[in-house]
């Protein structure tokens, strides 16, 4: 069985209005009670896919596009104790990236199935000796979903690199690199591009806080280049790195202070063409002002001289012209006991459950978006109010998601975190003109929808999970 609800939205903009209505479908419950992990694929022609993991057990449900089960299928493997290190879904197949243990050996393989989960090809990727392999394999997707890099940190400062390719099913690059001077804790982050560099952040030398550090390695020559973005006396915050593989250059952003401590003062943007780097550079920096000020502040009693200090940048949207959307969050967390006497419970990359570490109020309130144009200067900048509070949950239920589509962007969103709550969006187009909405009411529908870990199906479609009492329901939204 599954529901099926459909709302009539009038949605108004400055100049015209426009009516829409949107199909929700809800799926019947599937346990995850006893389940380490579960992740949307997402849908492979008429099939949408859910991935679960039960330790020993590896499952795949299969729902048709009405959101009704169709089938359920269990992995059988090599081995019973096997990693799935990451599933990749494409149009009319899923690959699937795992490893276990052989004699002395690590065995990576790939296998790749149909919609249905009909076995199409499988095949031994790489084999490596069981003592160079001390950490499980991190992953990271290029945008295009062609590429797949793994890495695994072997030591102090040695870091195993393997780039699959989905398209030829075979590893391109496989490499140890051992990086001078630097140890576990340095390196923060790791990215892909769709042509196959790889790019990481670590730890910056110097004074704290005043300058980011990069390593770009290209695996097709087997090079690697380092480069520091010099934050010119000011101390970064946030930061958020990313690649505009359509103009190929690097884009690297983030909030800035004066000084170290001080309140957050406006936003530093860099981008460069992948071939132009420099050893060290400088970043663009834009202050915020006092209008933008006033508009976060609007009917609130944040601290007038610490309004941006919670901002926290969540996406960076890459416009075509070489621009970019800035997405923030203004977002905080408060303890409500000594952190002397909680435990810890590590999240997995997909799913995680409560967090173990004490008592926590978590805030999620208004998401900002700066638009840069080319020439690096604030086109316009919008605040789309919200506010969000929930308890001890890791604040899973909140924050939102980005519908993109190629005229206008949705900002959707639980209204409150709670089971009989109301889902709103924010509606934008490319001038920055923006209309709220109610999208549906979960009242009656026992529902706790997970915004955060939503899959966009298509231009005018997207996945939800819903979890309450570890039942998962799949709420699928069509406009």
């Amino acid at each position: 069985m599954f529901k099926k609800i459909t709302y009539i939205l009038l949605i108004a903009f400055a100049y015209s209005i426009t009516v829409s209505a949107q199909e929700v479908a809800i799926s019947d419950e599937l346990s995850i009670r006893n389940y380490f992990s579960y992740e949307l694929i997402g849908q492979i022609e008429d099939r949408i896919l859910v991935y679960r993991d039960k330790g020993f057990n590896k499952e795949m449900d299969v729902y048709n596009e009405e959101l009704e089960h169709t089938q359920f299928s269990e992995f059988i493997f090599e081995k019973r104790k096997t990693d799935v290190y990451t599933i990749i879904g494409q149009d009319t197949a899923f690959q699937m990236l795992y490893g276990f243990l052989e004699n002395d050996s690590l065995v990576v393989r790939m296998r790749e199935y149909d919609k249905v989960v009909r076995l199409i090809d499988s095949t031994t990727l790489t084999k490596i000796h069981k003592k160079e392999i001390k950490r499980r394999f991190n992953y990271s997707w290029s945008e295009n979903k062609a590429k797949v890099l793994l890495t695994s940190i072997s030591g102090d400062n040695l870091v195993r690199f393997i780039v699959y390719d989905c398209r030829l099913k075979a590893i391109t690059w496989h490499q140890n690199i051992l990086f001078d001077k630097m140890k576990i804790r340095d390196f923060q982050e790791f990215t892909i591009t769709d042509i196959g560099n790889i790019m990481l952040q670590v730890r910056g030398d110097g004074i704290e806080n005043e300058s980011l550090s990069f390593i770009l390695v290209n695996p097709l020559i087997n090079k690697q280049f380092d480069f520091v973005i010099d934050m010119d006396g000011r101390s970064y915050n946030d930061v958020y790195f990313t690649f505009d593989n359509k103009n190929r250059n690097v884009v690297i952003s983030g909030t800035y202070s004066e000084k170290r401590g001080k309140e957050v003062k406006g936003l530093f943007f860099y981008k460069k063409n992948i071939n132009a780097l420099e050893d060290i550079d400088f970043p663009k920096f834009l202050e915020f002002g006092a209008t933008l000020g006033e508009e976060v502040l609007q009917g609130k009693r944040r601290n007038r001289k610490r309004v941006f200090d919670d901002l926290e940048l969540q996406n960076v949207i890459l416009r075509n012209d070489g621009g970019a959307l800035i997405v923030c969050e203004i977002t905080k967390d408060y303890s409500r006991r000594s952190p002397y006497n909680s435990g810890y419970t590590a999240r997995d990359g997909r799913y995680s459950g409560y967090s173990r570490r004490g008592w926590i109020d978590y805030y999620n309130e208004d998401i900002v978006v700066l638009n840069i144009n080319p020439e690096v200067e604030f086109d316009w900048t919008k605040v789309l109010y919200k506010k969000q509070f929930s308890q001890d949950d890791d604040a899973v239920f909140s924050s939102f998601y980005i519908m993109k589509t190629p005229s206008r962007l949705r900002f959707i969103y639980n209204d409150d975190i709670k089971k009989n709550s109301t889902v709103s969006e924010y509606l934008m187009d490319p001038t920055g003109r923006i209309a709220r909405n109610s999208l549906l009411s979960t009242k009656y529908q026992d529902m706790k929808l997970r915004f955060g870990d939503a899959v966009q199906l298509s231009g005018n479609s997207i996945l939800v999970p819903s979890e309450k009492n570890y039942d998962l329901n799949l709420v699928k939204i069509t406009y």
